[in-house]
Formats: C-alpha cells, structure tokens, sequence
C-alpha cells in the first residue's frame, strides 16, 4: 500500500512534501481508475501492457474464437443447404417411382392410344415439376447449380425443345474448419445427368513447338513437362553452365544455349529451334564437339530432349510435345486440318454449320461453337491432346457430320458417325447393333442382279463394318471404290454430308439396289442401311449414332412422346432407364445425407470447442469481481489516509517561517 513515508515527516521542505503527497496520491487514483474499469468491463486486460505474458495467448483465442464465429455461419448455411437439397432428391425421386409406374401401367393388355395419350399430359406436368424443383434456391443460391450456383436465373431452362443445363459440373463448397472445404450443394451432371460427352475427340491434334510456346505448355521429352534449372555445356573441351532457370518459351531456350555455344567457339557449331520441327536441332562443325547434359540433380536437358553429343553434323533433339492449349494455332498442328467445309450440327429439329474457315486458333474454333448457341460447349480434353464437345440439352438428339464433303469433323476427331465410332454406341446405347453369331446378318443387292452377303461378327466400329461390306463385295467380284468415285462398280463409305453410310450402285440392269436383312439379325436395321433405293442408285443409311443425354429430363421427355405417339417399345426403354435414374439419386441423396451429418458433428463440436475456448480467455482476460470490489474498498480508504496524512505535513505554523 502507498502512501506518505514517514521519513517524509521532518525537517524537509515543503515543496518536496507536497511532491510526495501528489506522487501517492497520482498512484493510488491510477489504481482506483483501473479497477473501476474492472468492475464496469468485468475484465482486467484492455491493452497488451496490462499482462505482457498472457497477450500472445489472448489474442491467439480470440483469433480462433472469430474464425469460429464464421465457420459456424457457415455450418448454418451448409446444414440449411444440405437439408433442402436432400428433401429436393427425394421429392425428384417420388415423382420418377410415379411415372416408372405410369410407363409400367401402360404396357400390354389394358392400355390403348386414348389412355396413354393422357397418361402423356402426366408424365408432362412431372417434367415440369422435376424442373421445378432442379431450379429451387437456397439463400439464394441454386441447390443444383453446382459451381454456377451463385449466378442469376435459372439453372435449367426450356432450350430447342428440350431442357438445357446452364450450370457447373462441380459443386460449391465452404470452409467449416476442416483440412479441406465442404460441399454444400449438388450439380446438374450428379444429380440428373444433365451433361453428355459422348463426342469425345480421338484425332490426336499433337501441336508442334513454336518459338513462342512456353516452356509451362510442354509435356517435355520424358512426358515430365520441363523442370527449370542449369544444363552442363562443353564445347570442344571448355565447359560452362547455361542458366535457364528463368527462361520462358522454346525460343528463350534456343537462343541462350546458341549464344553460350558462340561465346566459346563461334565456329564450333550452333543450337536452334526450327519451326516446323518437334524439337531443337544441334550442329556441330567438321572436327566439333558439343555435348549437353545435366548436372548433378538436374533434369532441364532430359526434359527438353537435348541430353546428347553431335560431332561434325546436324541432329535433331527429341520431341518436346506441346500441350494443346486455347492459343494454340491451327497452323502449329502436326497433322493439318481441313477447315473449308466445317462442322454440320443438328440439334433436334435445327441444323446449323459450324464456319471454321476463318479459324486461326483453338480458341477460334470454340468461340464459333459458342455463337452457334446450340446448347454445345468445345473444349480441350483432359490429355490435353485433342478436342471434346459437350452437349448440356437434355431430350433431344445431337449428331456432328461433315458439310459439303468437307472433313473437318473427321480431322478434329469430332465426328459422331465416324469410322471409330463403336456399334455399341449406336441408338444411344441402348442396344447397338442386334446380330446373329456365325450367320450372314444382310445382303447387298445391286442393280445388275449381282449381290453379297456381310456377316458382322467380330465388328467392333463403323470401320469395321466397311471393312467387311468391302471384303464381301471383293470375294463376289464387285469392284468397289469410295464415295464420289465414277469408276468402280459399288462404293461404299461415309456420307459426304451430314452423317451415316453411304452406298452407291454404279452397275446397270433392271434389278433394285437394296440392302435386305437375313434370318433374325437386325444389324442393317440398326445400322441404318435396311432400304432399297427405288429407281435411284444412292443408299444413303440413316444417323443411328446420334449423340443424347441420358437424364432424368431425356427419360421423362421420351415417355412422354412415347405415350402420346402410342410407341409401346419407347415406353418400355424409357421407363427401364428411369430405374437408373432413381439408382443415381439414391446415390446423390446418400452422398447429401453423409456431409449433412459431418455438418452436423462440427456443429456440435464447434459448440464443445467455443465452450472451451471462451473459458479460457475468461480466465486470462476477465476481472475477479470480488477481488476487485475488494481491492477498490482498500484503495478508497488508503486515497482518505493518504489525504488526511499529507494535510497534516503540509500544515504550517509561525515556526515554520523563522526556520
């Protein structure tokens, strides 16, 4: 306790008493306002000096307790999210067990065109309610969306007769804590198999290096993509390391592994890279020797291919293949592209020609695709070798051919009828191509009364159902050639236009040009060649490779049309698909339900561990209220003896002036 030092009581002055008296009473008052503040904050730390060692500690707590605070916003959120979307699959899920029932009903005995007429005005007002539900909104944003949740307007929209989804194929997602963030809402593609791949590029659309291609761009000679760093160079004997650390393109690269080659022998030879090569190429002057390689721990040359001695000639580095990115050009392709007649799309009942000819990169191409505005979206596929091309409408068939006799689709690998389309593809996959094992499965038939039979077994692709018409027609002696060609007596191939088989009959005779199916095949039923050509010599096949996607929407769109056209065979496929349908939801319900209750195990322990923290920063930051109000009586009474000690020294008498 302060307060006036009795040594102070003597023979001393006066201005050193009252100095005295000001100092006690200064700290005594600065200890009473410190614990009014107590009392009236209830706590004893306001500022880091207050308790040095306990502040690293508070303000650590208190920075936990307000992450706290915002993970526990979002685990509302997400428990919110999560819980309407899980009642959304399920009120999708009834509405398809319903119409799987209303397909079943209306097979057989029982069911006529009049009943499954209205049966079909059903079957479309739970269209319209599954879309519905696949726009509703949480908060404001969209429980299927997925990434594209967030956005304005709707998610699924009525699109060229079908429905279009115009959201992301992965899900949103927040931090609630963990190592890594949660997802809190589903997407089109998981939950209704809303997006279709089917016309994935197999053209390897390998581009070659340019001086410009930057070295991020390349999967290197090893496959590794490039590894910067330091390359080992001798040259005639002398030695130097090249730092490439920070080189950025093929042609950062070429320059100053050349100019180290000059700085040391400017007649040794040289490095360079030349467009129109798949790597670098090294020359070494008659009695030269330059070597590269890499130094220890190092992986640059390797990668670029160029690990390697020349003596007294020019060879090439190995191929450094780039990455087909969006600013690739079309020039830079390995294998040219024919891009005068474009791509022929049909989606529905709309055709339009995609006009590539004016096309100088990649990014071209999609941007013409994107004008289109057909539901279609081009992209780079995942090896970064070739093209894919999306379909996001649901209901309605797609199918990319050639126009005009062009070969664009072919050269991008974008054909949905091309010779590496697989049989099993065909009618949506559904059936593909029905055959007879070990019999002739049709007969082509030409006009000057020749004809051959085709058996289809071991055909895997629409390749090898040409080889095979091909082959037969050789072994009756028919000379055959490819569409277009006036020479030969049959050619078989691909439409010119459009997609699908084409066949033409250059003989002449009194006979009919006519494909016949054999015994029980259906193969040139489902190949689409099952016709004759009448008093014409062309046998164009029909497109049974469409592209579609196989969603909840599709399904629901062709039992509707099914029932209202009376089409038993397509009632029954749609509602055997919709049992997939209500499989795939089931899953995504699971999948919802699972972080519904992780959402639901943070939530409880971010309430255990606020518990916790909260009584921990009480403890290092809160007043005792009773030691407080204690400590406050004590410093009131010693302020009043303070003051009455000091108004006694300080008094003064006629002694006081005559000393």
């Amino acid at each position: 306790m302060s307060g006036m030092p009795p040594s102070a009581i003597g023979r001393t002055s006066t201005l050193m008493k009252a100095d005295l008296l000001s100092s006690a009473l200064r700290k005594t008052q600065s200890e009473l306002m410190r614990r009014e503040i107590e009392m009236s904050t209830l706590m004893k730390v306001h500022r880091p000096s207050d308790a040095p060692a306990d502040t690293a500690n508070i303000q650590y707590l208190q920075g936990m307790m307000e992450k706290r605070r915002q993970w526990d916003r979002n685990l509302e959120h997400a428990s919110g999210m999560l819980g309407v979307t899980d009642v959304a699959l399920g009120d999708v899920t009834d509405i398809l067990l319903d119409a799987k029932g209303i397909a079943s009903g209306q097979i057989g005995v029982g069911s006529n065109a009049d009943t499954r007429l209205s049966q079909a005005a059903i079957i479309d007002g739970q269209l319209q309610a599954v879309m519905e539900i696949a726009n509703r909104k949480y908060a404001g944003v969209s429980l299927f969306g997925g990434l594209a949740g967030g956005r304005a307007g709707e998610m699924f929209e009525s699109f060229m007769g079908g429905v279009r989804y115009r959201g992301d194929t992965s899900n949103l997602a927040t931090q609630i804590g963990l190592n890594r963030p949660l997802e809190i809402n589903s997407n089109g593609m998981d939950a209704f198999g809303a997006v279709s791949a089917r016309v994935s590029g197999i053209a390897d659309l390998q581009p070659l290096p340019a001086a410009n291609t930057r070295l991020s761009d390349l999967d290197g000679a090893q496959g590794l993509g490039v590894r910067r760093g330091e390359i080992h160079l001798r040259v005639n004997g002398v030695e130097t390391m090249v730092d490439l650390t920070s080189a950025e393109t093929v042609g950062d690269v070429a320059v100053r592994i050349h100019a180290a080659i000059e700085a040391i022998d400017p007649t040794a030879g040289g490095f360079a890279f030349v467009p129109g090569q798949s790597g670098f190429s090294f020359t070494a002057s008659p009695g030269s020797l330059i070597r590269i390689e890499d130094p220890a721990g190092g992986r640059m040359a390797k990668d670029l291919g160029i690990d390697m001695a020349v003596s007294a000639t020019t060879a090439p580095g190995d191929p450094i293949n780039p990455r087909l990115t969006m600013l690739t050009r079309l020039s830079d392709l390995e294998h040219p592209v024919d891009l005068s007649g474009g791509l022929k799309i049909t989606v529905g009942a709309t055709t339009r020609i995609a006009d590539f000819s004016s096309a100088q990169t990649i990014q071209d191409l999609v941007n013409e695709i994107n004008r289109l505005d057909m539901g279609l979206r081009l992209e780079i596929n995942q090896a970064k070798r070739g093209l894919s091309l999306y379909t996001d409408v649901s209901g309605v068939e797609v199918s990319i051919g050639e126009n005009g006799g062009g070969t664009t689709a072919r050269d991008l690998g974008l054909r949905s009828f091309g010779e590496d389309t697989l049989l099993a593809d065909f009618q949506f996959g559904l059936r593909g191509v029905t055959r007879v094992q070990g019999e002739d499965d049709f007969r082509v038939e030409l006009k000057d009364g020749r004809a051959f039979e085709v058996n289809m077994d071991g055909a895997i692709t629409v390749g090898d159902v040409l080889e095979k018409m091909r082959q037969s027609a050789l072994a009756a002696g028919i000379a055959i050639g490819d569409p277009g060609n006036a020479a030969s007596e049959l050619n078989i191939g691909l439409a010119l236009d459009g997609n699908g088989f084409r066949l033409e009959d250059n003989t002449t005779g009194g006979g009919e040009f006519a494909v016949r199916t054999l015994g029980l095949s259906l193969a040139a039923v489902d190949l689409g060649i099952a016709h004759n050509a009448g008093s014409g010599d062309v046998i164009q096949g029909k497109d049974m490779a469409k592209v579609r996607v196989e969603s909840v929407f599709t399904h629901l769109i062709h039992l509707r049309d099914a029932l209202a056209t009376n089409d038993e065979r397509g009632i029954v496929f749609a509602g055997d698909r919709m049992e997939g349908d209500i499989e795939q939801l089931a899953r995504v319900r699971a999948e919802v339900g699972v972080r519904g209750q992780l959402v639901a195990q943070h939530q409880e322990r971010s309430a255990d561990l606020n518990v916790q923290e909260h009584s921990q920063l009480s403890l290092l930051r809160d007043a005792d209220m009773t030691e407080s109000i204690s400590r406050y009586m004590q410093l009131t009474q010693q302020l009043q003896a303070t003051m009455q000690t000091g108004s006694l020294g300080l008094q003064t008498s006629l002694l006081d002036f005559l000393r």
